[in-house]
């Protein structure tokens, strides 16, 4: 189970066991007092029974004065347990007060709790099963869309590739006719797409390991050289010269395409881009119109404006997890953004 699918299936067994279990335990301790009356009458009944024939060692007795104060043939809680008091027609200004021992009443109530606690128990297990089995179901028409949508992505992601590698591999040929500008701007196009092919590739990244060792540097520089062709009026200002770390290839140069091209694309006219390495960090600064909520940016599909798919920093997010680098974001609006990669 994808973690996706774990977070959804784990929700909606809450949001159906917690208000069951909530209006089960309402039900049970419903139950439970009635049973605690039924138990207390029958002992009342059983105390009136004592009254005719006073036999058996159940009950004790005492005598005391009629003052009005205590209603007959009624349960109460006294020092010595269990207590009613009854009026016969030999007791004249008396009354018989019948008592049921603490520990005798103790003993009673214990075992009517034990079989309430373990009717319970089983009330909530069959719940939690009942809400597992709502969450397995309640998730299939998810899970079917969402099969059926990275089926879809897995296509598009081929059908992407070969157009893109065919359109690079065409201009090359051009190339060698005479170097155009229009060819130029093909070529950069061609790139675009596939950048967006590999993002799209990353979009549920499996089987990353961190077992090469990647020049931080090298990365940097190519994407700058693509970057500076697309992006004329923005100046890099690069300062990382060596810089290698135990990572994957593959997954950091994703890492660093994306932040070095939000940089660009969300820059100010004539900006500038700051690349530097300080205690094993990378940062990039940027001179851009910042970021309104930090907090969103790594949400799949998140945009603060109309520009671009929302995966980029996503993907960045996922591939910073799986490769163990911690990412920190800081943004001012109006004035720029700070990106810093801790390895």
């Amino acid at each position: 189970m994808k973690n996706y699918e774990k977070k959804s299936f784990f929700t909606s067994v809450y949001l159906f066991f917690i208000p069951l279990m909530v209006f089960s335990s309402i039900v049970l301790y419903m139950y439970h007092q009635d049973k605690v009356k039924d138990l207390n009458q029958t002992i009342l009944y059983q105390m009136k029974d004592y009254t005719f024939d006073f036999k058996g060692d159940t009950f004790s007795l005492d005598i005391v004065e009629d003052k009005k104060e205590k209603e007959t043939f009624k349960i109460y809680f006294c020092e010595e347990g269990l207590c009613a008091y009854f009026k016969t027609s030999s007791s004249g200004p008396y009354l018989l007060k019948v008592i049921f021992a603490k520990e005798k009443y103790t003993v009673l109530y214990n075992e009517l709790l034990l079989r309430i606690l373990k009717f319970a128990i089983i009330v909530f297990i069959l719940l939690f099963l009942l809400s597992i089995g709502f969450a397995i179901y309640s998730l299939r028409p998810m899970k079917e869309a969402l099969t059926l949508l990275e089926t879809f992505l897995k296509d598009l992601i081929h059908d992407l590739n070969t157009p893109a590698t065919s359109i690079l591999l065409n201009s090359k040929l051009l190339r060698r006719r005479g170097d155009f500008e229009e060819i130029d701007r093909i070529e950069l196009s061609a790139k675009s797409i596939s950048s967006l092919y590999k993002n799209l590739e990353f979009i549920n990244p499996n089987n990353i390991t961190k077992d090469e060792k990647v020049d931080v540097s090298e990365l940097i520089n190519n994407k700058i050289e693509i970057l500076k062709k697309i992006y004329p009026n923005i100046k890099f200002i690069n300062n990382v010269k060596s810089f290698v770390v135990d990572s994957n290839k593959n997954g950091l140069d994703r890492i660093i395409d994306n932040l070095l091209t939000n940089a660009s694309k969300y820059n100010k006219k004539n900006g500038e881009i700051y690349i530097t390495i300080k205690d094993k960090k990378l940062i990039i600064e940027d001179t851009g119109i910042g970021i309104k909520n930090t907090k969103k940016v790594f949400e799949r599909y998140y945009k603060e404006n109309d520009r671009g798919l929302g995966l980029g920093l996503s993907i960045v997010k996922q591939l910073c997890d799986i490769l163990n680098i911690n990412i920190f974001i800081k943004s001012e609006l109006g004035k720029g953004t700070i990106v810093e990669l801790s390895f």
